[in-house]
């Protein structure tokens, strides 16, 4: 049984998985609803029905590609042809170079996910290493301890920038004290 979405209603996170409308965890609804700006209200995230509309859709597609996805995997066979095998190879080991470059980790988590595809590929093992669903979960947290990265640069830079006012005011605090010395005559004693 579906149950009817109310365009002008709006859903919790758990009203949505208990009424079945997509086939998602609880993290992983509260992550699309903070990478599309979800409403919060009472400290959870409301969709209006036009969201969870939108959002069935998108699960409905997701879920498609994946069973084609997995269908084409199912098809495919291992690899005989030596040259392609030496091309995974050279391929593998320059991903093995780029891996050791100075890039940024969500850049080496996609090369790193690519070398182990590429070894399971040579190896004649046809699966996926993640689904996309713990693919959106790493990549969102990469994305979480990079906003906090940035927060914290932040902060530094503020610390930096009161540490030089107050030096400056030590520095004209001391010159005016030594003003008012030299004006009332302590400097000749």
């Amino acid at each position: 049984m579906e149950h009817e979405i109310k365009k002008d209603g709006f859903y919790s996170v758990f009203e949505i998985l208990d009424y079945g409308i997509v086939n998602a965890s609880d993290r992983t609804l509260q992550n699309y609803a903070k990478k599309n700006k979800i409403r919060r209200i009472d400290r959870s995230y409301r969709f209006t029905g036009y969201q969870v509309i939108e959002l069935r859709s998108f699960y409905e597609k997701r879920a498609k590609k994946r069973a084609k996805k997995t269908e084409i995997t199912e098809r495919k066979t291992p690899i005989s042809d030596n040259s392609e095998l030496e091309a995974l190879r050279k391929e593998n080991k320059l991903l093995k170079a780029e891996l050791t470059k100075d890039v940024p980790h969500q850049e080496k988590l996609k090369e790193a996910i690519r070398l182990i595809t590429l070894e399971a590929m040579e190896q004649g093992v046809t699966h996926k290493v993640f689904t996309e669903e713990e693919y959106t979960d790493i990549i969102g947290t990469i994305a979480e301890v990079d906003f906090q990265k940035e927060q914290v640069e932040y902060l530094r830079g503020r610390v930096e920038k009161q540490d030089v006012i107050l030096n400056k005011l030590v520095q004209q605090a001391s010159e005016r004290n030594y003003i008012e010395a030299k004006e009332k005559g302590f400097d000749k004693k």
